[in-house]
């Protein structure tokens, strides 16, 4: 089925006639995987090799050597590891779980490595998104209110109140820092939604559910190309700068796919549905997504994590066509049997690395912590889809 007459199934005339992905000749492992047991292993050596067990934190490099001022955005996604292991493992290992929700509880009072507040304020408005959103997933995980409370907080006083309406329309400012605060991003606005929809999820707070809305529609009509699916950089001056980026296009799934089950709007749904197949036809190379770093020590090796989080999300909705779902899952599939089996050297574990590169090992060079957490994440979400 193509991906027209997928959406057309669903009595939709707004269609994407693109090609659909198909890597069903590529699925197959040179060995059977355990995901759960590849899941373990990279959990533990994740924490092992990066975290500060004192603190709940997560340092740049293995070895300690890297300077930590700026590490704060990255501890979310690092964090958001230790919660799928959570979730996973809660119910069979209450040992375990206890440990990784007292890690979370520390996480928490250090405020996420926060290098500049006592709080989870920062100047970057996509930084504070996504402990927002790391916060939010705590909750859901513990039932433990003070997460969320410091979520609402932060949403409201420091993150919605940086909407600004100016020559690139309205939109969420990237940073309030001077020269960034006149550039309205897509790393700001498409996690800044999905704070807003998390939000009214647990609040069914009207607010939430309007202000996702406006800043969805903000993201979709500058930034989003809904001819190819592609999401742009950011806008600046009135003129939008940037190529696509697995992070941006990420987002962008992750609030339109939350916004149809939302609404029940199915434009919501086809405008995921374009902006993953233009992950999986135009940013990815023999069937691999595409690396976006020129080194490990890079934010840019996170975002390929940030693409598998809510495209996996997509993938497991039993409300979307399953050819399709299918389709998105055994992408994913082939990614991490390319990662699990080519991407990364076990023979030393607990000290085995993720690469940014996941058709290829590590060196020394690479021991950073963002292409572990998006490895991480990518072999988590193999114990979902499988």
């Amino acid at each position: 089925m193509t991906a027209a007459a997928a959406l057309a199934s669903c009595g939709v005339d707004d269609v994407y006639y693109g090609e659909m992905y198909d890597p069903s000749s590529l699925m197959d492992a040179p060995y059977q995987i355990d995901w759960d047991a590849a899941a373990d292993s990279a959990d533990v050596a994740l924490i092992d090799n990066f975290m500060d067990k004192d603190r709940g934190t997560f340092q740049l490099s293995a070895d300690g050597s890297a300077n930590n001022q700026f590490n704060y955005w990255g501890q979310a996604h690092a964090m958001d590891v230790v919660i799928d292991a959570y979730l996973r493992i809660k119910d069979t290992d209450a040992e375990r779980a206890a440990t990784y929700e007292k890690y979370m509880e520390l996480w928490h009072q250090h405020r996420g490595n926060n290098y500049s507040s006592p709080d989870y304020r920062n100047d970057f408005t996509d930084d504070m998104e996504w402990i927002v959103l790391t916060l939010i997933r705590m909750y859901e995980a513990t039932g433990e209110k003070d997460y969320l409370d410091y979520a609402k907080d932060t949403y409201d006083q420091h993150i919605i109140t940086r909407w600004t309406v100016d020559e690139n329309g309205g939109g969420l400012i990237w940073s309030i820092e001077s020269g960034r605060e006149i550039s309205k991003n897509a790393c700001s606005n498409g996690p800044g939604a999905l704070c807003a929809l998390r939000l009214y999820e647990f609040t069914q707070e009207e607010k939430y559910l309007d202000q996702a809305k406006m800043i969805y529609e903000w993201l979709s009509s500058t930034l989003y190309d809904s001819e190819t699916g592609s999401v742009a950089d950011n806008m600046k001056n009135g003129v939008i700068n940037g190529g696509a980026l697995s992070y941006n296009q990420g987002t962008f799934i992750g609030s339109a796919h939350m916004l149809y089950n939302f609404t029940g709007d199915k434009r919501y749904l086809i405008e995921a549905m374009r902006a993953a197949e233009y992950q999986m036809n135009n940013m990815s190379t023999d069937g691999i997504m595409n690396s976006e770093a020129s080194s490990a020590n890079s934010d840019n090796s996170l975002f390929k994590g940030i693409f598998i989080r809510y495209a996996t999300l997509l993938a497991l909705d039993e409300n979307i066509d399953a050819s399709f779902r299918k389709e998105l899952s055994d992408f994913m599939t082939h990614n991490a049997i390319v990662c699990w089996t080519q991407g990364i050297d076990k023979s030393s574990y607990p000290a085995i690395f993720f690469n940014y590169d996941w058709t290829v090992p590590y060196t020394d060079y690479y021991k950073y912590y963002q292409p572990q957490v998006s490895g991480a994440t990518l072999i988590e979400a193999m114990t979902r889809l499988h």
